[in-house]
């Protein structure tokens, strides 16, 4: 049986996602990208109300939508408020009965994680339901389907659509853990992939810059290597899609962060893109003044607003902290790894539990700064499909943005995006401890 999420998601052409991001002012990619995650959530709704016996009211809305022009999409784009279901909006019924009092945070959701504003994500999200419900309702009238034959239909393919619901939109939608597919996440991961490149050449740059820059430079790099070996039995495991496992890293997926650990041994903190920040003694910074060492060995540090957080020294909290608090611009460039999250082996799935003090960690420094904006990043090694590790990077950052939507950050603040293979932290990637620093998350601060 065609499978309807892929049959509507190829009506859409090239053509019309140009068309589209000129009306709305958008990158073509910028609108692929929140498409990619609007038509599977939508579909998604329905299949809730298909699993709950609640399809009726539904199949009757979409029954009645045979007569909307398919080709006309910018004239479904409605001008009413789509976040409080406005039936001046085409859509607004149909995604009130879905979603509910979801459908404002699914936009402010969709607006961070394709990076386009709030205003384009509602009218997208405005005119992929009429879409969808046209599609349907010629299908309904095509093969004389019933209520119960529509809703037999979307149960069974059911896995496909929830599984192409990226992290972060699912948890926005109370939908439950889902593992976006590889073949919608591996095509939105191009896209963006593409956007980085530039960037790949300022990181190597900048990295050669700083090592040749110190006097002291060699230790930056020879501590580093001998750290290596220690933490190598840490790490990311990339899996490719056909099934094939990497069998290096068989001791589990926990992300140490090699570089920083390492770096901040020659007395600095390390950025994602290898690059040598200055840590808070060096820079006069008073945001990291009153660290006090605990009995466990991390280090205390207490927030603006009262909370207090208990970190590594060298850690992703604490090089954030500083890096917020300086004076130093926010740029594209400078990227800060996760040293204390721990995913299930090939998986995009967190270790709740090893993850816990680090994600509660970086929730509290985003509530103690409320200004400031994160994109999450993932990285893997070269084992295993280029697609297959784009797609992991990529569900593995959605997860984590996921995750900090489920504990109360606002989605606007954050996005996130996969670079699979792109961008190594040690380009020859051929030993394990050299993949071991490139299978990583890193955040960057694209606002503050």
């Amino acid at each position: 049986m065609a499978n309807i999420l892929d049959n509507i998601a190829g009506m859409l052409t090239p053509e019309m996602m140009g068309s589209i991001g000129n009306k709305l002012n958008e990158s073509p990619s910028g609108v692929e990208s929140a498409l990619s995650g609007i038509l599977p959530s939508i579909l998604g709704g329905m299949v809730q109300k298909a699993e709950g016996g609640n399809f009726g009211a539904i199949f009757d809305m979409l029954k009645g939508a045979d007569n909307f022009n398919l080709s006309d999409l910018i004239g479904m784009m409605g001008s009413g408020n789509l976040a409080q279901n406005d039936p001046r909006d085409i859509g607004g019924g149909l995604l009130g009965s879905l979603l509910g009092n979801k459908t404002g945070g699914l936009i402010d959701a969709v607006s961070g994680m394709a990076g386009i504003n709030k205003k384009s994500s509602s009218s997208l999200l405005g005119m992929a339901a009429p879409f969808i419900m046209s599609f349907l309702a010629k299908k309904i009238k095509g093969e004389k389907l019933d209520s119960s034959g529509l809703a037999s239909i979307l149960l069974g393919q059911k896995s496909s659509i929830m599984a192409a619901i990226p992290g972060v939109l699912s948890a926005v939608l109370g939908f439950g853990k889902t593992t976006p597919s590889v073949s919608t996440r591996a095509a939105a991961a191009t896209t963006t992939a593409t956007r980085a490149a530039s960037t790949a050449a300022a990181n190597t740059t900048a990295t050669a810059t700083a090592a040749a820059s110190s006097g002291m430079g060699f230790l930056k790099w020879l501590l580093p290597l001998l750290l290596l070996g220690a933490l190598a039995w840490f790490g990311l495991r990339s899996c490719d899609t056909g099934g094939v496992q990497a069998s290096l890293e068989n001791a589990g997926d926990t992300m140490s962060d090699v570089a920083g650990k390492a770096g901040s041994a020659a007395g600095d903190l390390v950025d994602g893109a290898g690059e040598m920040v200055v840590d808070a003694a060096k820079m006069g910074s008073s945001a990291l003044s009153s660290l006090k060492e605990t009995a466990n060995g991390l280090w205390a540090l207490v927030l603006p607003g009262g909370v207090t957080i208990e970190a590594n020294k060298d850690g992703v909290e604490y090089s954030l902290i500083n890096f917020i608090s300086s004076d130093k611009p926010v740029d594209k460039t400078t990227w800060f790894n996760f040293d204390a999250l721990k995913f299930q082996t090939g998986k995009a799935d967190l270790d709740s539990d090893y993850s816990k003090r680090q994600i509660e960690n970086m929730v509290n420094v985003l509530n103690a700064y409320p200004d400031v904006h994160l994109k999450i990043g993932g990285y893997t090694d070269n084992v295993g499909s280029a697609d297959g590790n784009m797609a992991l990077s990529q569900k593995r950052a959605d997860n984590v943005m996921a995750t900090l939507v489920a504990k109360g950050i606002d989605a606007s603040r954050l996005a996130a995006e996969g670079f699979g293979e792109q961008h190594p932290a040690c380009p020859a990637n051929d030993t394990p401890e050299c993949k071991a620093q490139n299978r990583r998350i890193a955040a960057r601060v694209t606002q503050k």
